[in-house]
């Protein structure tokens, strides 16, 4: 749920207005315009504009997670309601506007005329298309301008505090290698030494991920356990020869002695249940139908096919449960099979078979994959800019005015009514009727309506950028 932007002055929806206000009448009857509810220095915010900031993370937060998600609990053991965490999130953002934008005024930092064209043609783009959003939450041209405007300023700070960031990596120092995938789950068996089993088996087919982690815990406590076995076997040899030579130390050789026949028998009884578990027919049978489509599928990767052209052969088999996927790889990644992954080269191809039963059998796609390695680079240069921008505004802020809320007026401002609608099963039928008819960019765009609600600010920081770039290239 933290969806905090990186950039400065992060309010996450930067043109939304306000909404009824549950309990404004106790204010003195004061309309929310003529409310202080935050000042900033001399500056005064008034409460419909932390209002608006407040509805329209509310909208996009009701959007992604449900109408009543206000009223529920952050679950991080603090008491704290998603409703209060959104007020705590939306007075945080608007301080570190104000903070920015008074650095920006002390410092001669302004919007250029390309990059105030820019911003009115994002608001201009928000008032077109977003209508009945603006609607929902009582947005105001005033509250959306000034927004828009002072997210963009803030924005530009940013940028400008950011600039020096180191952005050297090593040539290596982000390699990602592309993979495809398939991966052989075995079904369940109906007998009892099945069933003990089934919880770790059902679990370790959720996530590829977790299954990397509890598997590499499984194998690494396997090898400390064959290291200690090993150990004591040895240190039992040895307090054994010395109990038959040294009679003279008998107490402290038979305690030695007990304790190693002890360790002994432990070990023996092992591998003797080792070599005598044998597979039931169930089991065998299981086991020779996964070797057989893990032989069939490694000679389709090696015949160059992709996996999405023949997995449905696989889908079927009552023995096994057939997925394919392709992703990048890192040399640290924590995949089970990473490490036989990352020694392949381009085409090459292995099987991969994990301690839960489960056979991976894998395709090297490219052992350089450059647009993966390039996303890793710009993943860690903007962490190194969050980082630096972190250090400088936390100089800035202590600088700046003193930030002062008055929580009887915050306090004011409920979550009884979601601001936030979910459309009608039928009015969702009928948009995706229409959109079968539209085009496919203009349906990508309906589709994607939440997500433009709650990366509004984005456009304020597009349209900055856009326009700082078009200033360096003249």
């Amino acid at each position: 749920m933290n969806r905090i932007m990186k950039y400065a002055a992060a309010a996450l929806a930067a043109a939304t207005a306000v909404s009824t206000l549950g309990g404004c009448e106790q204010l003195e009857k004061k309309a929310p315009e003529d409310t202080v509810a935050v000042s900033f220095g001399d500056t005064n915010i008034m409460l419909d504009e932390v209002t608006y900031m407040i509805r329209s993370m509310e909208y996009t937060y009701e959007s992604y997670f449900g109408s009543n998600i206000c009223g529920n609990d952050m679950g991080d053991g603090s008491g704290m309601t998603v409703g209060d965490y959104i007020k705590q999130m939306s007075l945080s953002q608007l301080r570190q506007t104000l903070v920015l934008n008074e650095y920006a005024k002390k410092n001669g930092i302004e919007l250029s005329d390309d990059q105030k064209a820019k911003v009115d043609e994002a608001i201009e783009k928000l008032q077109t298309e977003s209508e009945d959003y603006l609607d929902a939450v009582g947005a105001t041209d005033e509250l959306i301008e000034k927004t828009y405007t002072e997210n963009a300023i803030a924005n530009l700070v940013y940028m400008d505090l950011v600039a020096d960031v180191d952005t050297t990596v090593g040539d290596d120092e982000f390699l990602r290698k592309k993979i495809a995938y398939v991966k052989l789950t075995p079904s369940e068996l109906t007998e009892t030494t099945a069933a003990d089993e089934a919880t770790t088996e059902v679990s370790s087919d959720e996530d590829s991920s977790e299954e990397a982690s509890s598997i590499e815990n499984t194998e690494a406590e396997s090898e400390s356990a064959s290291k200690d076995v090993t150990t004591s076997t040895e240190e039992a040899s040895s307090e054994n020869a010395s109990t038959d030579a040294a009679s003279t130390e008998a107490v402290s050789t038979e305690e030695a002695s007990s304790e190693n026949v002890s360790e002994l028998s432990s070990e023996a009884s092992t591998e003797d249940s080792t070599e005598v578990e044998t597979l039931s027919e169930e089991e065998q049978e299981r086991q020779d139908a996964m070797n057989d489509a893990a032989d069939k599928i490694l000679k389709e990767f090696e015949e160059g096919n992709d996996a999405a052209d023949f997995i449905s052969d696989y889908q079927n088999d009552s023995h096994f449960t057939a997925t394919n996927s392709e992703i990048s790889i890192s040399e640290d990644g924590t995949a089970v099979y990473n490490a036989a992954a990352w020694a392949l080269a381009t085409d090459e191809c292995t099987v991969y078979r994990s301690d839960d039963g489960s056979i991976y059998i894998i395709r090297c796609l490219d052992d350089n994959d450059e647009e993966a390695r390039q996303s890793a680079i710009d993943s860690e240069i903007e962490s190194r800019k969050t980082a630096l921008f972190s250090e400088k505004y936390a100089e800035i802020q202590d600088d700046s005015s003193k930030f002062k809320v008055d929580e009887d007026v915050i306090d004011t401002i409920r979550f009884t009514t979601p601001v936030y609608v979910a459309p009608s099963e039928e009015e969702t039928s009928e948009s995706e009727t229409s959109g079968e008819e539209t085009s496919e960019s203009e349906t990508g765009e309906e589709e994607s309506t939440k997500e433009e609600k709650s990366s509004e600010s984005d456009e304020s920081e597009e349209a900055v950028s856009e326009a700082s770039s078009e200033e360096e290239s003249k």
